[in-house]
């Protein structure tokens, strides 16, 4: 088929031949996941920015190479990188935030800190009260940065052993210098 979308960023209507595998739905939002025509990269496109879709009957149906639903388990949402590990975060949430976590995990990774090591880091972290510990074992990405960042002071992003503890920074000093910047006009 022939694609025609736009982006929220860039109103600007673009076009791309693509073979459609599969629709995912995350966040209340519908996603078609396939592969250019061109590369065969994988991308996905939300079914609200798909402005035309045309049927491309001369142009031979590409399969895809791998099992999709494989490539979601190792990430929050949508947005797969293909060059980027898997990284292992490790998360405190606060008493006001943490049944949220337990019942509606960020990732199928979620897993909470019991006995001798959540007294380990009770000891190592002495300024968090209460809460609960947890790991996270996921792929960077902007749907789980946007999530930790989603609980606010709730939720602290502990250490990671690639980029989300610093994402998570730089998102918070980002929003931090807009409301900063706001305040002084």
């Amino acid at each position: 088929i022939r694609l025609s979308y736009h982006t929220f960023a860039d109103q600007t209507v673009r076009s791309i031949v693509f073979h459609p595998y599969l629709l995912k739905q995350y966040n209340d939002r519908w996603f078609l996941i396939g592969a250019a025509d061109s590369d065969k990269k994988i991308l996905n496109f939300a079914l609200d920015r798909i402005d035309d879709v045309e049927p491309l009957p001369e142009k031979k149906y590409v399969e895809s190479p791998e099992d999709l639903y494989d490539r979601f388990e190792d990430i929050v949402g949508v947005t797969f990188y293909e060059d980027r590990p898997i990284e292992n975060v490790l998360c405190w949430v606060s008493d006001a935030s943490k049944g949220y976590i337990e019942t509606k995990p960020i990732h199928g990774s979620y897993t909470p800190m019991k006995g001798e090591a959540e007294q380990e880091l009770r000891h190592e972290f002495p300024q968090l009260e209460g809460g609960l510990f947890f790991t996270l074992a996921c792929i960077n990405n902007f749907e789980l940065i946007r999530e930790l960042c989603s609980y606010g002071k709730d939720l602290i992003v502990l250490r990671s052993d690639g980029t989300v503890a610093d994402d998570v920074n730089k998102w918070i000093h980002d929003m931090n210098e807009k409301y900063m910047h706001q305040n002084q006009v």
